[in-house]
């Protein structure tokens, strides 16, 4: 299967900021949040270190409204910055901030981990110190202090096994359910893929070779995976419910100790 793929580099800055060129129009996109900047409202573009500054235009005597992305690659960000350029029109508007749209980005599961992670460690936290004040007071400080330690640990580590376990599903079901496409190596972690609307979208995966498959749902073309063997799928599996099991034990093990010292009283 041939893919044809964009030259211009998908810039990841810090926070899961990302830029990227689709067509004629720049791709900003943040956590909740995606603006998108036509080149007509483009004054300029440039590398800075290990940033990457988007300068609308602006009529004269205002300020320019500038959007930086850090923490980038300084090849790639030279490497967008000269694709970029080469690129703006001749004719262009002169206030770029009335072009640019705000929209909310295609779902992804990045904002309910972040929710699940809060609200999990918001839960933990209240629990742990809820139980832990009381037994310090009828048992021991010492005993108190180790379920308060050892407790978010033991969450922890069962979280952790349950979200990569989730990637796991999506491992296992896009590849069935979904669309499966070539991606075409970029660089470090960067791959690149056409989906079915044309639109040329970046994949943070790791790995040397120079095309992988990757498979993503059609709802939310953004967020692909990377389509594995099934005993790669297992192996991992395998692992991660292994790690839930240590999570469990270890919390089993920490309620057990809160209990005993609530029965010695």
């Amino acid at each position: 299967m041939s893919t044809t793929t964009s030259p211009i580099p998908v810039l990841r800055g810090r926070a899961g900021t990302t830029l990227q060129a689709q067509d004629d129009v720049l791709v900003l996109s943040r956590r909740r949040k995606e603006k998108r900047i036509p080149l007509q409202a483009v004054h300029r573009v440039g590398a800075e270190g290990r940033a990457l500054a988007v300068e609308l235009t602006a009529p004269a005597g205002t300020t320019p409204v500038t959007y930086r992305v850090r923490g980038v690659s300084e090849v790639a960000a030279t490497a967008f910055a000269d694709a970029v350029t080469a690129l703006l029109p001749e004719e262009r508007a002169a206030d770029g901030t009335a072009l640019v749209t705000d929209s909310a980005p295609a779902g992804s599961d990045d904002d309910w981990y972040t929710r699940a992670f809060r609200l999990t460690a918001w839960g933990t936290g209240l629990v742990a110190v809820g139980v832990a004040v009381p037994l310090g007071i009828v048992e021991s400080v010492s005993r108190a202090v180790a379920f308060l330690v050892f407790t978010p640990i033991a969450v922890g580590i069962a979280a952790f096994g349950v979200a990569a376990l989730s990637m796991q599903y999506r491992e296992w079901t896009y590849p069935r359910y979904g669309i499966t496409v070539e991606a075409v190596r970029r660089g470090p972690r960067d791959y690149a893929y056409t989906d079915l609307h044309g639109v040329v979208r970046g994949a943070y995966i790791s790995g040397s070779a120079p095309t992988i498959k990757v498979a993503y749902h059609p709802r939310n073309p953004a967020d692909p995976v990377h389509a594995k063997s099934w005993i790669a799928k297992a192996a991992g599996t395998l692992v991660f419910l292994a790690i839930i099991a240590v999570g469990l034990a270890f919390l089993a093990l920490t309620i057990s100790m809160a209990i005993d010292g609530f029965q010695r009283t």
